[in-house]
């Protein structure tokens, strides 16, 4: 009772503000994680601790492990200086993290067999909570069943079932960027982990279900369900818009892609691999030919999307999500054709070096990954295009390494509107990359970006909603209106650079501001604190790739 109390008190000590503005002392740790994986706290301090012991405790209180400090590289904002107490392989268990020198103990760092596999389990409850239309919410009743009326174009004014699918974010409108992102993000997880492949690829159904309904008739696809009018009215349940006499809420919107026609290549290439890779399970003619369609019709626009109305999600780039659907369609067909589109989309200009997989604007490695065989299938083509493939890959991963030796927490990704989706496809890129084209350091990489999102990271806590410590209770979700800490499992954005949260009219002040990047668990606050599909689905692939053993 007594070891209990005094590491309580230590960790309280942790996150109490240090005199004169400064960020106290504290240890950030990580986890759950598997008993054969490294770990590495990391110490933000005020003062050098260079060569300092730590110590390893088990859950008796008693020492499992000796070390000693070293500094860590990278920015140690908000600390003047960071330093690293690698842990090592722990059998399982529950374990702290005490710094003599400073007086704090960690919380507990939990080691299981599993790792963070059940991570995996807690977003996909926030994809279930979103689903629309009669697909099965835990949350809310069918709703926007009587979506959507097409505007625009020559199909202009027909009604068209486009119900189904997933909300995007914390509103109700739908977009065929995020949908066939996450759709396709989804379904190479399942490959990556096959004992959660079931599940991963049920609610991939979701996603695949609304990608056909999107597609009704040659040369029409849909691109946006609803529009900015839903942002103005607010959170509600979304069971209650259907009998809403607002325009553009109880009947909405369906706007087509290419208004004449068409749909541009950087939505038309992620529909494309979703809808391939649904077809390598489902062997159902119905998604092979829905995804040659899709792939088709971007081919011939050879261009991005126009904006849709709002300018959510518009993309400047279109060959890196052709790479992605062209090497899909190589895999579900074998005509050579396809690959051949593939590997010259990835030697074009527009897909340089990437630190991201698949993130919603940047697909290019998720292609050279598919070639390469680094999303549990067999490497595609001749050895000469896998070995491209693999080089392309592992150069991309470089840049992942790069960036998370860039900062003393380890995020592998670019701080921006939605960190967390790149902290979990670059972390992804990272480990995959390491499995299959020998880069260095690459698994290290993506557990690292697993315990940034689940509290190694200046904040000390976690960006999941219902998962980890200092869980977001407060997120941007229409959910809200049903209580605090809705949805579960949603993978709020995170840290943004405080000029982008200024820019929207916010104001943060945390102690653990690094002075570039800030973030807040608090509902007005979107630019930190709404979740999206794409965080959600490029952390489930961060897991995925953990548990695949990259």
């Amino acid at each position: 009772m007594l070891l209990g109390a005094a590491l309580a008190a230590a960790s309280l000590l942790a996150s109490a503000p240090a005199a004169g503005g400064k960020p106290a002392n504290a240890i950030r740790i990580g986890g759950p994680s598997a008993p054969g994986e490294g770990k590495v706290a990391i110490v933000g301090s005020n003062r050098g601790l260079a060569g300092k012991p730590f110590l390893v405790l088990d859950g008796g209180g008693g020492v499992a492990r000796r070390g000693t400090l070293h500094r860590a590289a990278g920015t140690p904002a908000p600390w003047p200086k960071a330093y690293r107490a690698s842990l090592g392989s722990l059998s399982a268990g529950s374990y702290r993290v005490r710094v003599p020198a400073l007086g704090l103990t960690s919380r507990a760092w939990v080691v299981r067999p599993d790792g963070s596999a059940r991570a995996i389990d807690k977003v996909l409850e926030f994809f279930a909570a979103n689903r629309d239309g009669g697909e099965a919410s835990p949350i809310h009743d069918p709703s926007h069943l009587n979506d959507a009326t097409v505007k625009g174009g020559p199909h202009d004014g027909e009604h068209l079932d486009l119900t189904g699918g997933w909300m995007d974010a914390g509103d109700m409108v739908h977009f065929a960027q995020t949908t066939s992102f996450a759709a396709a993000v989804l379904e190479a997880a399942a490959r990556l982990d096959p004992a959660r492949a079931p599940e991963l690829d049920a609610e991939a159904d979701v996603g695949i279900r609304w990608l056909i309904k999107a597609h009704p008739t040659p040369g029409l696809f849909i691109g946006q369900v609803g529009d900015q009018r839903d942002h103005e009215l607010g959170f509600r349940d979304p069971a209650g818009d259907d009998a809403s006499p607002k325009p553009g809420i109880g009947h909405r919107r369906a706007y087509p892609g290419i208004a004449a026609g068409g749909i541009g290549g950087d939505i038309a290439g992620k529909a494309a691999a979703a809808l391939a890779l649904a077809y390598d399970r489902s062997g159902d003619a119905a998604d092979l030919a829905q995804a040659r369609e899709w792939y088709s019709a971007g081919r011939a626009a050879a261009r991005p999307n126009p904006p849709l109305p709002g300018g959510f999600y518009h993309d400047q780039l279109w060959k890196d999500s052709m790479a992605a659907g062209a090497a899909a369609l190589y895999r579900s067909t074998g005509e050579q054709h396809y690959l051949s589109d593939a590997l010259g989309y990835l030697h074009s200009a527009q897909s340089d070096a990437d630190g991201t997989l698949g993130v919603v604007d940047s697909s290019a490695s998720f292609a050279a990954a598919d070639i390469c065989g680094a999303l549990g299938a067999p490497a595609l083509g001749g050895p000469g295009d896998r070995g491209f493939a693999c080089r392309r890959l592992r150069e991309f991963g470089e840049i992942a390494v790069e960036q998370a030796g860039g900062n003393a927490f380890g995020m592998p990704g670019f701080f921006t509107w939605g960190t967390t989706a790149q902290n979990g496809a670059s972390g992804a890129l990272a480990g995959l990359a390491g499995c299959s084209s020998g880069l260095t350091g690459g698994r290290a990489v993506a557990a690292g970006a697993r315990d940034y999102l689940l509290g190694r990271n200046p904040f000390g806590r976690s960006f999941v909603v219902g998962y980890g410590p200092r869980a977001p209770r407060h997120p941007h979700h229409w959910a809200s209106v049903f209580g605090d800490a809705l949805p579960q499992g949603a993978v709020v954005g995170g840290p943004a650079p405080i000029a982008q949260i200024h820019g929207q009219g916010f104001q943060v002040r945390d102690p653990h501001d690094t002075g570039f990047a800030s973030y807040e668990d608090r509902r007005a606050d979107y630019v930190t604190s709404e979740p999206a599909l794409d965080y959600a689905a490029s952390s489930i692939l961060l897991l995925a790739t953990l548990e695949a053993g990259c």
